[in-house]
């Protein structure tokens, strides 16, 4: 009889609070997370399969599967996540957070030592059971994992496309050729790593001819004469050309896109067509446990050597194409306002209030950026393809490999847990900028937002400069609260801006 493992702790908390870092749902996490296991055991071939009938996801590899102890760290939530800078999956997380919607998960694992197999469970009051099943399954080395979705789940991919765009939207520089030349003379993935959905393969393009780009860019961030990224940039023949709302630079590392950067630029009607794609091995480094975006607490430094080269090419290359720079409409800029005040909710009472009574919900605001950054930067790197950035030669040879937040979330209470994908929901401050120089004031309160006065002399004078524009929003935001707060009658604090500075101060 092969052996049951189980544990007294009710992990369902813990379960909704990993999944609780993802700004996406629970049915894109999963196969995500179980992709980025695969590419960090070196696979060359990744079969998905969805059993839309049987409600059963299907995500399996020809890597090097799990040795014993790595088979035993899988199941262990205290060891769950590995080391930042190791690679961009963690062991076994795509799993754990699957148990948001399964009722369970089979793996099979087969490596050069070990073969094994489990059969993983949340039983009831949260405890996750998991008993061992006899090897079989894989007869050549790589890792087998079987999604149970549960009865009252409904994955949104119940077509291959659907599937097949999930994965390419989040792993879209290994579904480019040039991009995985790169990888494989890095040594990071082989060139010949290919897809599989439902049985159909994802066959690579070279994505500037698949968008139809104009305008294309290929460069190479160096950092003290020396490559250590390689991205293109574009403007394509429509809108939007990876999906609804989403443009700008898609920052990679190790073949993950992190986040789409316009870096505090704003290109007016041509911003939707701007493609950009650029790959960083270094910014592994940074990586938040989501891979959504960068810690760089304590390291700021560091971050900005490797990120500020991409920004600096993207100017340059929005003049050089003729884009006429435009003041933003809210987009960038008031996302990172209202993060800043979101920080601060618990620190300033009335403020807390204030945004409370406007999203009209009694919810807890958590503040997740991830697992913190090790100190070590690793060797650097140096890209070894190209043409020298357009001088006609060859680039450098490879010297070393690098080394390799959630989002607010609102959580609901009652009988049963609320599916997790609810949880995307966005709660707390809403600020919009409106071009109303005729008005005397930095900035007022309008129905359920709060309007920053773009024509207002102060904002002009301090926009040019992003921290100076970044005190005056804050500042102007103060001062639209304290006099919202006085007409509706409560007790006027005359201190409250210098207490809702100080607290942002402190953070």
């Amino acid at each position: 009889m092969m052996n049951v493992h189980q544990s007294n702790v009710n992990y369902r908390n813990l379960i909704a609070d990993l999944a609780d870092m993802y700004p996406y749902s629970i049915e894109e996490v999963v196969p995500v997370e179980l992709v980025a296991n695969a590419l960090d055991a070196g696979a060359t071939r990744i079969h998905l399969c969805y059993d839309e009938r049987a409600r059963v996801l299907t995500v399996e590899d020809d890597g090097r599967g799990m040795d014993a102890r790595t088979f035993q760290e899988y199941h262990d939530f205290a060891a769950g996540l590995k080391a930042r800078g190791t690679g961009i999956g963690f062991a076994g997380l795509g799993a754990k957070i699957s148990f948001n919607v399964a009722d369970r998960v089979i793996t099979q694992t087969r490596s050069r030592s070990f073969a094994g197999g489990s059969e993983w469970r949340l039983a009831e009051q949260g405890r996750l059971v998991w008993e061992e099943l006899p090897p079989g399954g894989l007869s050549n080395c790589g890792t087998r994992v079987e999604v149970h979705f549960g009865a009252n789940s409904a994955p949104s991919y119940s077509s291959e496309d659907h599937l097949a765009n999930l994965v390419r939207t989040h792993y879209l520089p290994l579904f480019d050729t040039k991009f995985l030349d790169l990888y494989h003379k890095l040594r990071r993935y082989s060139n010949k790593l290919r897809f599989f959905v439902n049985s159909q393969e994802v066959h690579p393009v070279h994505l500037s001819e698949a968008l139809a780009l104009d305008h294309v860019s290929e460069f190479f961030p160096t950092r003290g004469g020396k490559r250590y990224g390689y991205g293109i940039l574009g403007v394509s023949g429509s809108d939007y050309p990876l999906g609804p709302g989403v443009s700008g630079v898609q920052v990679c590392t190790h073949g993950k896109v992190v986040k789409s950067d316009l870096f505090d630029q704003f290109p007016g009607p041509i911003g939707p067509r701007v493609f950009g794609l650029v790959e960083v091995p270094e910014l592994i480094t940074f990586l938040t446990t989501a891979k959504t975006d960068f810690n760089r607490r304590g390291r700021c430094r560091e971050f900005e050597q490797l990120y500020d080269p991409i920004r600096q090419h993207f100017k340059a290359w929005l003049r050089q194409i003729g884009v006429q720079q435009e003041e933003p409409a809210g987009a960038d800029e008031s996302a990172k306002l209202e993060r800043e005040i979101s920080r601060i909710l618990g620190a300033v009472p009335e403020l807390a209030d204030f945004f409370g009574s406007r999203t009209r919900t009694n919810v807890l605001l958590h503040s997740r950026e991830g697992t913190a950054a090790t100190s070590g930067v690793g060797s650097q790197l140096t890209l070894p393809i190209g043409s020298g950035a357009g001088r006609g030669r060859e680039g450098p040879e490879d010297e070393g490999q690098g080394p390799e937040g959630r989002a607010l979330g609102q959580t609901e209470t009652g009988g049963d847990t609320a599916r997790p994908i609810s949880r995307t929901s966005r709660r707390g401050p809403k600020i919009t900028f409106v071009d109303a120089p005729q008005r005397l004031e930095l900035a007022w309160v309008e129905g359920n937002n709060i309007a920053i006065n773009a024509g207002h002399p102060a904002y002009i004078r301090s926009r040019s400069d992003a921290g100076e524009r970044r005190l005056h929003c804050l500042f102007a935001i103060a001062g639209a609260v304290q006099r919202f707060l006085g007409t509706e009658g409560a007790a006027g604090d005359p201190t409250f801006v210098d207490r809702m500075m100080a607290a942002w101060g402190k953070k």
